[in-house]
């Protein structure tokens, strides 16, 4: 649990870190190609495009990270690019004109935020992260579920980086 945005988007840097290292591994990672995958879900205003403005920090990543709520996909270069898609207004008939498998197919790192929408979509190696509402007014709970070894040793790292707080 976070206890306020910049502690969300703090857990958002780590795992962009994780990432950006696993990139620079030879043969492996988001940088190696088909794309590091994570699915974000939870209601509006849990901290799903605050998480992705700290990923896109620890990808490296310049620049503003907005919602793309209304483009439905936004692509930020970097060391390690970053595809920022929204699927809050879409029906799961409306993927496949989106060009999604394209994406998916890339190299770099995708953060799907709405992933509950189309749950199909999502490849079977990825993270899956829910986001609630804690208890206090700024608090929020992430809980991450791992689909495959990167998925799973980014998990690591998210649980050592909680743990030295």
């Amino acid at each position: 649990c976070t206890r306020a945005p910049e502690e969300t988007r703090s857990l958002g840097e780590a795992l962009g870190g994780a990432l950006r290292r696993a990139a620079d591994a030879p043969g492996a990672g988001p940088g190696a190609g088909p794309a590091a995958v994570l699915g974000l879900a939870g209601p509006p205003g849990s901290g799903k495009t605050c998480f992705v403005q700290g990923l896109a920090r620890g990808l490296g990543v310049r620049g503003v990270v907005r919602s793309p709520t209304f483009t439905l996909i936004h692509e930020h270069r970097g060391p390690v690019p970053l595809s920022h898609v929204d699927l809050y207004r879409l029906e799961a008939s409306d993927l496949e004109g989106l060009g999604l498998e394209e994406i998916l197919d890339g190299a770099g790192v995708v953060a799907i935020e709405w992933a509950d929408r189309a749950p199909g979509a999502l490849p079977p190696e990825h993270l899956l992260i829910e986001f609630e509402f804690g208890p206090g007014e700024s608090d929020r709970c992430l809980r991450f579920i791992p689909r495959g070894p990167l998925a799973e040793r980014c998990v690591a790292v998210l649980r050592a980086c909680a743990s030295s707080r």
